[in-house]
């Protein structure tokens, strides 16, 4: 229970050096949680002049990323993310409104290249496989152009003109190629297309001065899983720091809740856990209400397993 209240004051103590409200995201951003996180702010009273917001996801959907970044940016005057583990894809997207990004030695965002579903297939793609497979047909298109060229002028020793070597040459590599961009669907790759030009349209709006920052993470990272860390987010964003050190406390206090997406989703604004305090209240709860309490339950330190609506201070007797 003395954990329970240091975390709470450490909570308040944050809230009062940033003049912030404080809130908790870990979950899949779709348009349910991101209601469910618009009526947390919006049953907050008084606000204080700043937000700071902990987001913990793994992607979602990017509808619903623009929707919660548009609406902070209208209700407080400085919008602060913290990064204390993954924010992913669509929690990168959101990102780029913020006023404010705080990277700890656990956090990461990562590219904005869309992740859809393959047909008839469990597994996801990335809009840019398309893309990258078309750019990788024009150049060895090319390449082997170029090779048939130079190789039947120089083995026919010039008894071809260049014209007809040209000929020859364009109707092999076409004659070598063309099964595999006849694989690809036109319909398909304009779907694509068009779920990039969505991220690259949200991007601008959220970031107007920052194009060549939304190009970089839509177009210029290889995975969909690629690491990007404080030092990587430096390159990209102006406005990137570390936790000071209060900043961290708050972080190892509610590490299991924020360093991956914990299977209960959390979405809360977390100085009402001072009001639950006060409370003390048995009964069961909503999110806003209940997650008071998450703990993490270890053996000797090694196999560790969260308990669901427990802090990461109170283990069960």
């Amino acid at each position: 229970m003395e954990n329970k209240k240091q975390l709470i004051r450490c909570i308040e103590f944050v809230a009062e050096e940033l003049d912030a409200d404080i809130f908790l995201y870990s979950a899949e951003i779709t348009d349910f949680n991101a209601d469910k996180l618009i009526n947390e702010i919006k049953a907050t009273s008084p606000k204080r002049d700043n937000v700071v917001l902990i987001m913990t996801t793994y992607g979602g959907d990017p509808d619903a990323a623009f929707r919660i970044a548009r609406y902070i940016k209208r209700k407080y005057k400085k919008f602060s993310l913290f990064v204390f583990g993954y924010c992913k894809s669509a929690g990168t997207l959101l990102a780029l409104g913020a006023d404010e990004i705080v990277i700890s030695d656990f956090g990461e965002l990562g590219p904005l290249d869309v992740q859809v579903t393959k047909d008839d297939d469990f597994r996801s793609e990335s809009v840019l496989d398309i893309q990258q497979a078309m750019s990788v047909i024009g150049s060895q298109a090319f390449e082997m152009f170029e090779s048939y060229l130079l190789n039947l002028i120089s083995g026919t020793q010039a008894l071809i003109t260049t014209k007809t070597a040209a000929d020859i040459a364009s109707s092999m590599a076409v004659n070598l190629l063309s099964p595999i961009p006849s694989q690809i669907d036109p319909l398909r790759l304009g779907e694509m297309n068009r779920l990039m030009n969505i991220a690259l349209a949200y991007g601008q709006r959220l970031k107007p001065e920052g194009i060549e920052v939304i190009k970089n993470l839509i177009y210029n990272y290889p995975s969909h899983s690629f690491v990007i860390d404080y030092e990587e987010a430096k390159k990209l964003f102006d406005c990137v720091r570390e936790p000071d050190d209060l900043e961290l406390e708050l972080e190892e206090m509610i590490l299991p809740l924020v360093r991956k997406p914990p299977s209960n989703e959390i979405i809360l604004n977390l100085e009402n856990l001072s009001e639950e305090n006060e409370e003390n209240s048995d009964r069961n709860h909503s999110d806003r209400e209940r997650i008071a309490e998450e703990s993490v339950s270890t053996d000797d330190g090694e196999n560790e397993a969260i308990e669901g609506n427990i802090l990461p201070f109170d283990k069960r007797q």
